[in-house]
């Protein structure tokens, strides 16, 4: 008799997706500081593609992290690691600054080509990214580690648990870093200091690549993962500016601002949970083509999509309550856009998370380098999307 429901799966999927709660912490956040820059454009233009970068980064190390458990190629211990361990830490140091910066340059770009800004902001399309996300990944890494970890010596999956808890940790982060680092370099007000930071930073790294280049780890996380973060990254800009376009509605409900940052980190985290787990799968041998994927995983998006459910639903109720108890119509109408939005982005991300799991495995390439990156970018111009439907239809 086929199994429809997987309780396990629910249970651990609930709990996983029960941190993207905190970040609506980082909602708030964005939505104090927003008004305190002038309400400027480029603040919400910058925001996504920061959050869809880092979360891209964030999300190979979970998935390798989680993988590398799995297979034993990293020990259950934060010191005297192997030495894949911490070429896959240099690695993401080293993706974080080169991507970072290109994806600072891509954004400025598109954005001054459809007349959202102009040149006197690009330096800090420039700046901003690299700075902001170098210093978040010095306090995410190791907590990560830790939490991958501490999850597997409790016998508990970690390709379930590392990316959504640090989806969630790395939101709230970024959101901080952005705004402080945002308004360091506006008041401080001296760029020519920081762009030669930047350039003695971007010296560093290029040392440390050329130091490690004969490590496999290294490489190939580079090789496979820089041009996917680049490439996926360049989705969130136009997450950027879907997010710019409800300019006005969140100066006049700031509550879709506090709601944003979880909604697209629940979808990623949605998407890397299934996407974590077949790829562990198919290292293993359990699974290998994308007709037996879908069959075989019917039951696990089911049990997903329960508990996806019921934390949209808590987004709407405490992001009500945040926003100041407006009435049992503004309830409804957040419980409505929330939930819809979840029901036509999860049919999408589901399927997208899936294919790209199997599809890499089949021509020769780490799905781990490849699967939460894009399908982080993806969530994020889904959410948005289906979050701007949503209110148009709402």
């Amino acid at each position: 008799m086929p199994t429809f429901f997987k309780p396990s799966i629910f249970r651990q999927s609930i709990t996983a997706l029960f941190f993207d709660l905190g970040s609506l912490l980082a909602g708030s956040v964005a939505a104090y500081y927003y008004p305190r820059f002038g309400n400027l454009v480029w603040i919400l233009l910058l925001f996504t593609p920061i959050l869809t970068v880092r979360g891209n980064i964030g999300g190979i190390f979970s998935g390798k992290l989680g993988t590398m458990l799995h297979l034993g190629l990293a020990k259950p211990s934060l010191f005297k690691n192997t030495s894949e361990f911490y070429s896959l830490i240099k690695a993401i140091f080293s993706l974080t600054f080169f991507d970072t910066l290109a994806i600072g340059i891509i954004s400025f770009t598109l954005n001054y080509v459809f007349g959202l800004t102009s040149l006197e902001y690009l330096p800090y399309f420039i700046l901003i990214p690299p700075f902001t996300c170098l210093l978040a990944v010095v306090i995410s890494i190791p907590i990560a580690s830790i939490v991958g970890i501490e999850v597997f010596k409790r016998g508990l999956d970690p390709d379930i648990f590392i990316y959504p808890v640090m989806s969630t940790l790395d939101d709230i982060l970024i959101t901080f870093c952005y705004f402080t680092v945002a308004g360091f370099i506006i008041y401080f007000d001296n760029l020519p200091l920081m762009f030669f930071v930047l350039a003695f930073i971007a010296v560093y790294f290029s040392i440390t690549i050329f130091r490690n280049r004969g490590k496999n780890v290294f490489r190939r996380t580079l090789l496979e993962g820089a041009p996917t973060v680049v490439f996926a990254s360049f989705l969130g800009v136009f997450g950027g500016m879907g997010l710019g376009s409800l300019k006005k509605e969140i100066e006049n409900m700031p509550s879709i601002l506090i709601i944003y940052p979880a909604m697209i980190d629940a979808l990623g985290d949605i998407g890397s949970i299934l996407g974590s787990m077949e790829t562990t799968k198919l290292a293993l041998g359990y699974t290998t083509s994308l007709a037996k994927t879908f069959k075989e995983t019917f039951a696990d998006l089911v049990s997903v999509e329960c508990a996806a459910a019921i934390i949209h639903l808590k987004f709407a109720i405490i992001g009500f309550a945040i926003s100041g108890l407006q009435g049992f119509s503004f309830l409804f109408y957040m419980v409505s856009i929330t939930l819809f939005s979840n029901i036509i982005s999860f049919l999408f991300i589901s399927v997208f998370s899936l294919t790209v799991a199997t599809q890499t495995f089949k021509y020769g390439l780490d799905p781990d380098n490849f699967v939460i990156p894009l399908v982080a970018s993806v969530s994020d111009v889904v959410a948005t999307l289906s979050l701007v439907a949503s209110i148009a239809i709402f």
